[in-house]
């Protein structure tokens, strides 16, 4: 991911432009899993899709883990409670937490984290640490 210095929002704010490939790994587990899925249908007696194509199509790609969530502040944006190491009062309950993801929808893991992100910022601020 890198800002555009050339498009800016309303605010004039350079754009985020997002840069994104398939690895070798990515097509070595889609061809994996495309040859499971037409092994699974053939022993079910099931339709077997004869169409998968040669690679992934990114159809179904969620760009996740531009702000990366982990413990230490040097490799990692944000704490496990997807608060940020440098900004104490800055919560990111998104997808960009994520360090790794599957292709399938993430929104139950965002909601989940955005719940328990809230229960934290909820106790913080008893405590008066927020």
């Amino acid at each position: 991911m890198t800002l555009d210095p050339h498009r800016v929002d309303a605010y004039g704010i350079p754009i985020p432009v997002i840069h994104y490939c398939f690895s070798e790994n990515d097509r070595a587990m889609w061809r994996d899993q495309a040859q499971s899925l037409v092994e699974l249908c053939a022993r079910l007696k099931a339709t077997v899709f004869t169409h998968i194509g040669q690679e992934p199509s990114g159809f179904a790609s969620h760009e996740v883990g531009t702000v990366r969530m982990g413990k230490d502040p040097r490799t990692s944006s944000l704490n496990n409670f997807c608060q940020s190491h440098e900004v104490k009062n800055l919560f990111v309950t998104d997808g960009s937490c994520f360090t790794t993801s599957s292709e399938k929808n993430p929104t139950l893991t965002i909601m989940a984290l955005s719940a328990r992100a809230a229960d934290y910022i909820k106790r913080q601020r008893r405590l008066g640490e927020l």
